[in-house]
Order: structure tokens, then C-alpha cells, then sequence
């Protein structure tokens, strides 16, 4: 928590946009800070939750992911506030210009939301975003970078610079199933081209966590959002609790959630498919 509280620093792997809002709350200090980054945590992802239709939104607080996400004090609000947004413009409640934001918190950790971007660029293919409704959005996005370089003039080359250094797949945490889990990208994206727009992000979701060469338990935050499903909920636990005692090992196996959850949408639209026939 402490490190994304910070202004950017030479060695950080966060983009400078995010300190913008960690910035203000590290003035209040420890431990005021970390709980309005938990309040913010709470509020966006339950809220995020019922914009997109979510019955279950209140065990989403409580699946493991959140609680270790709030625990460690970690950013996964930021692409929860991309996914609340895309939401939220989908159902008419917003212009355009708001998803110049939601793409600067999408691709603030890319490996969790580059499925939500896609559907994005799915609705400029399908003419849903026109020419036109792109213009303020993308001004807005430019405006936010070229503030925090007007803040932290050299970010972006101690950024690059540390990207290159990173080797984040060497970390105990690690739960990337690379390269096997990009079979997902080609499975989601043909089996959810008929679906709804929820059951097409969570899908698209799900590959997008499968197919990093990176990813830990806390950043399915964002899957665990739009995900309804209690038996999920319960994986999410499990992983945990059989794996407790098992410290270098039980991260590696959070693989399981987004799988889960790929293999649970997979089956309903088998079901549905068999109805119809």
C-alpha cells in the first residue's frame, strides 16, 4: 500500500496517472490513507457490481481476491472504475468522453483489462463508438498523461526503464499458466460472439487473466465483479484454505478462478445451445 501512496519514483512499474489519486490520500498519512483507499476499494467494486446486474454483488466483497486485495492495499480499483464506466455507457447513463478515463485505468495493469478494451474496439468496428464519439475521449486521455508529466517530468523514462528490468513471472506469487492460458483468447472470443454484453466481458475477462504471462489472486478482482456464479466465490476460498501452510505454492494455483469461471460461461452457452435445438 504504502508503495502506490508514493509520487512516482525510478523504480516503480506504475504508471504516473494512478498517483494522481494515491498521491492526495498518502497527506493523510497511515492509517487514514489506507482506509480511504479501502473505503474507495469497497464503494467502486459493490457499486460496479449492481451497474452490471450482479445478484450476488455483496459475496463479491467477500471472496478471497477482494479481501486480499483490501488487505494489501493494492490498486485493483482502478481497473474496476474502467469496468464501472464501460458499464455504465453501455446502458446510456454516460457520454462517451468518460471512457477516455476507463481506458487509462484499463491499462493501468493491461493483463486484467485488455479483455474489457476489446470490447471497446469491438463497439468501433460495430459502429457503436463513431469517429465522432471518440474525439472528447481521446482528448481527455492526452490531457491526464500530459498533466502528470507536467507533475513528474521524467516518469515515462524511469517507467520504461524498469519495465525493461521487471521479471515479475520469477515471483512466488505468480499464477500464470503462460504460454498454455492464451488458448483462452481464441475459445472466448469465438464462443461469446453471440452472447450478451456481461457474459461477453466476463468471458473476455477470464482470457485475458489466463493468457498473461503474469497475474496473482488479487487481480481477479475485476473478474470477481461481474462474476455471479457461488461456486466461484467458493474456488476462490479454497484455493486458499487447502493451500494454507503451503506459502511458495498455493498462489500458483489462482489460475483456477479465472478458469473457473471461462469453464462455467462455456457450459451454460453449451446448455442454452442444446435448449434451442
Amino acid at each position: 500500500m504504502v508503495f502506490y501512496l508514493k509520487p512516482p519514483f525510478p523504480d516503480t512499474t506504475t504508471p504516473a496517472w494512478v498517483y494522481l489519486i494515491t498521491y492526495p490520500l498518502s497527506l493523510f498519512g497511515w492509517p487514514l490513507g489506507w482506509s480511504f483507499l479501502t473505503f474507495i476499494s469497497v464503494i467502486l467494486i459493490g457499486t460496479t457490481a449492481i451497474i452490471w446486474g450482479n445478484k450476488n454483488w455483496w459475496i463479491v466483497l467477500l471472496s478471497s481476491p477482494i479481501i486480499w486485495n483490501i488487505w494489501l492495499g493494492q490498486i485493483e480499483f482502478l481497473p474496476v472504475l474502467g469496468l464501472l464506466i464501460t458499464g455504465l455507457f453501455y446502458q446510456k447513463k454516460i457520454s462517451s468522453v468518460w471512457l477516455g478515463i476507463s481506458w487509462l485505468t484499463l491499462i493501468t495493469k493491461p493483463h486484467i483489462g485488455l479483455g474489457i478494451l476489446f470490447l471497446h474496439f469491438s463497439w468501433m468496428l460495430s459502429k457503436r463508438l463513431k469517429l465522432k464519439d471518440l474525439i472528447q475521449p481521446i482528448l481527455l486521455f492526452i490531457s491526464l498523461i500530459v498533466i502528470t508529466i507536467l507533475f513528474w517530468p521524467n516518469w515515462i523514462n524511469n517507467w520504461i526503464t524498469t519495465l525493461q528490468t521487471f521479471r515479475p513471472n520469477i515471483s512466488w506469487w505468480d499464477a500464470s499458466i503462460w504460454p498454455y492460458g492464451l488458448l483462452a483468447i481464441p475459445i472466448s472470443l469465438y464462443f461469446s460472439r453471440n452472447e450478451d454484453i456481461p457474459i461477453k466481458t466476463r468471458m473476455l475477462s477470464s482470457a485475458s487473466l489466463l493468457a498473461s504471462p503474469y497475474f496473482a489472486l488479487y487481480h481477479c478482482t475485476t473478474l470477481m465483479t461481474i462474476t455471479d456464479n457461488i461456486f466461484v466465490y467458493i474456488v476462490s476460498w479454497l484455493i486458499v484454505l487447502i493451500g494454507n501452510g503451503l506459502p511458495d505454492k498455493w498462489m500458483k494455483w489462482s489460475w483456477l478462478v479465472p478458469l473457473t469461471v471461462l469453464l462455467i460461461d462455456l457450459f451454460n452457452i453449451y446448455k442454452r445451445s442444446r435448449s434451442k435445438n
